[in-house]
């Protein structure tokens, strides 16, 4: 049996285990117990993603809280857009403990976990054992940059501030709410029993972070008055995109937000994770079935840089049309870094394709 290591346990590393052992492959698990991950909003396409992957249980989905409609009050007019967007709301770290529990259940003679501080002393002291490696480990995994000589690009500095808050007895609990205000942009989502998670972005953290909430939340035209107090800790975390050059090499790839971590504007970060895990662990496969592993690895790359430039796109889109400032201007010109560095792939085309969960050549189709 061929033996994987994967460097991480959370979604992204999570969901290749769990595609992986599907095939037969044997897994090892490198990770922490405990680790800080955000609420996740997940959207129609993504809780499909998850359910074509793990077939859980109708249980899951109806312990989730649910959402209906998104309010978006985006620039400067005031003017509010409603949009129908059915989606699922769930703490990041209660998502990977069940996804965990249900791989250990399903394939506990396949998967292997090791509680350990990931170096690549260690790495290298084991990496023949494994035919293939896994860099699942976020954003601030080192592993696959220093397996590759890579570099890890930045595109900013901004960053989220997260905070539970209650609110008010009139607020639509199915109804969740994006706002700008002159120096950032604020995301209220309901989780149910009258509380919320209220995410605030600052294109960089200059000043006491609890300081800057209050003064950003003041400044609201509606969601300021859809809470009634502040509940729990506040935390913070990077949000300006990342990306790592060269995404894979030699029986190893970066997969998640190690491989590239986008701005939450996007909406879709466990989207990305996962079609991350889906299209590395079928290259896996197709490597192993006899395709040309430097074909499948180049498709990989290619894949990953398309993703990313999208991404970049879509933050242009939203940002150029919301703010002026000077602090904003410069994550702006900063993403042009990124169109720079990724304008060689425009032309490129695909000659693989996923059908399925299988990868193939395109004229296999």
């Amino acid at each position: 049996m061929q033996k994987v290591l994967i460097i991480g346990n959370g979604i992204a590393g999570l969901s290749c285990a769990r595609l992986l052992a599907n095939r037969g492959w044997e897994i090892e698990i490198w990770g922490k117990h405990q680790f800080f991950s955000p609420t996740l909003i997940l959207n129609q396409i993504t809780c499909n993603l998850l359910q074509d992957i793990w077939q859980l249980n109708s249980s899951f989905w109806n312990s989730l809280h649910l959402l209906q409609e998104r309010k978006v009050c985006w620039g400067n007019d005031g003017s509010v857009l409603s949009i129908a967007e059915p989606s699922a709301v769930i703490n990041g770290n209660s998502l990977r403990d069940r996804l965990w529990e249900h791989l250990l259940d399903k394939h506990h003679n396949q998967v292997q976990f090791q509680e350990v501080t990931v170096s690549i002393d260690n790495l290298l002291e084991r990496q023949s054992e494994f035919t293939w490696i896994i860099d699942a480990g976020g954003r601030q995994s080192a592993i696959a940059q220093k397996l590759g000589a890579g570099h890890r690009h930045s595109f900013g500095n901004r960053c989220i501030l997260s905070q539970e808050v209650r609110l008010t007895n009139l607020v639509e609990e199915d109804i969740y709410w994006i706002e700008t205000v002159s120096e950032g942009w604020l995301f209220l989502a309901p989780l149910g029993d009258n509380k919320a998670i209220l995410q605030i972005m600052v294109p960089l953290l200059s000043g006491e972070p609890a300081s800057i909430f209050i003064n950003l939340l003041k400044q609201t035209r509606y969601i300021q008055d859809c809470i009634s107090q502040f509940s729990g800790s506040l935390a913070i975390f990077a949000a300006f995109p990342q990306i790592l050059q060269p995404f894979c090499g030699n029986q190893w790839l970066a997969v998640g937000d190690a491989s590239f971590s986008v701005d939450p504007i996007s909406g879709d970060g466990t989207g990305y994770a996962i079609r991350g895990a889906i299209l590395a662990t079928s290259i896996i496969d197709g490597v192993a079935s006899g395709l040309s592993s430097s074909d499948c690895l180049e498709h990989y790359s290619l894949r990953l840089q398309k993703a990313f430039d999208a991404h970049i796109q879509q933050c242009f889109q939203y940002y150029l049309k919301a703010f002026t400032s000077l602090l904003w201007q410069r994550e702006i010109e900063k993403m042009r870094k990124a169109q720079e560095l990724l304008q060689q792939t425009k032309n490129k085309d695909f000659t693989y394709t996923l059908k399925g969960f299988q990868f193939v050549k395109s004229e296999n189709i």
